[in-house]
């Protein structure tokens, strides 16, 4: 006998209740992408399948790799008909599949199994553990025709010549930047997990200035350039506090130029600190705030940049600027 055919509903959509009877035989298709780098992604996801079942969920699972780190595996489960799909991963992870969820208008649930965790934490996940029982719970009252509270969180696009001359252009979630800090970036495999990225920020602190060519924020010397939609993108403290993860324009910070002597650089991170620390960063002279929903940096020589906390590589010119495209993100109720 031929399988009913069932006839799809958006996902968190409200149902009439004289409808809610048909709806208890839709299925809803969960796709799930997980990226196996890190133990506890298996852990999470192990986790997170019980829940689906004993909520009666359909799902599929895909895993991401090296060479398909998030994007492909978005495609195939959009084509196997998921209404909504479950990232268990970092920033990485989320940054290669949003585009396209983001453009199939697909909900989207996050589990943070990363080392940052930067959406997540921004948007009220602070744990796997609060994730799974908030997806889980969502998804069991999706299936019964209920709603979810989301967040509408922009793909913004960032275009970079590289220092061979190549161009590439590719989105991001939270934060690009050049220089300094995509130099902490570099150096964060020396140890595992955030102690590597705060060894990478301690070697970075006393990484020479770069000298821009031409921009809005040039030309001169400077620390670093980072366009951020994330208040707190490394840790506690609030180095953007008007950065809004779901807001239009970023949040865009040129620090420096720094002195070059030993100590007296050891004073002016002392100072930034002790701004930031007292919630006004922006009081400080070297950190310099704007707000704009596009700029471009061009430099002189080639130095690294970064996108969610990726190292992308050395580059000449970053281009950024706040995206069109929206990815709906099912999110706690504050």
């Amino acid at each position: 006998m031929d399988e009913p055919q069932r006839t799809r509903t958006p996902a968190g959509g409200t149902v009439a209740a004289e409808d809610r009877s048909a709806w208890s035989q839709r299925r809803t298709d969960i796709g799930i992408i997980l990226n196996p780098k890190h133990a506890a992604t298996l852990r999470a996801y192990a986790a997170l399948v019980q829940g689906l079942r004993s909520a009666s969920a359909h799902y599929r699972s895909v895993t991401t790799s090296v060479e398909r780190s998030g994007h492909w595996q978005a495609e195939q489960l959009i084509q196997w008909g998921a209404d909504i799909v479950i990232i268990l991963g970092g920033d990485g992870t989320i940054r290669a599949a949003a585009p396209v969820l983001a453009e199939a208008e697909i909900l989207t649930f996050l589990v943070p199994t990363g080392t940052a965790n930067v959406l997540c934490r921004h948007i009220g996940l602070g744990s796997s553990r609060h994730a799974i029982d908030h997806c889980v719970g969502t998804v069991a009252s999706v299936i019964r025709g209920g709603t979810t509270n989301s967040l509408n969180v922009p793909i913004n696009t960032a275009e970079l010549r590289q220092a061979d001359g190549s161009r590439h252009r590719s989105g991001f979630i939270s934060l690009a930047g050049i220089g300094g800090d995509a130099r902490a970036v570099a150096h964060h495999h020396a140890a595992p997990g955030l102690a590597g990225y705060a060894w990478g920020a301690a070697r970075a602190l006393f990484a020479a200035d770069f000298t821009l060519r031409t921009g809005e924020v040039g030309p001169g010397p400077v620390w670093s350039v980072m366009a951020s939609k994330a208040t707190r993108p490394a840790g506690p403290i609030a180095v953007f506090p008007e950065a809004r993860i779901d807001a239009e324009a970023f949040s865009v910070l040129t620090v420096g130029p720094l002195p070059h002597q030993f100590t007296a650089r050891c004073r002016a991170w002392a100072g930034i600190a002790a701004a930031c620390l007292q919630g006004r960063p922006q009081a400080h002279p070297l950190m310099n705030y704007r707000r704009t929903t596009e700029t471009a940096v061009v430099l002189e020589s080639p130095v690294p940049a970064q996108l969610d906390g990726d190292l992308i590589g050395d580059c000449l010119e970053l281009r950024i600027s706040a995206g069109e495209k929206k990815l709906r993100v099912s999110a706690p109720t504050r």
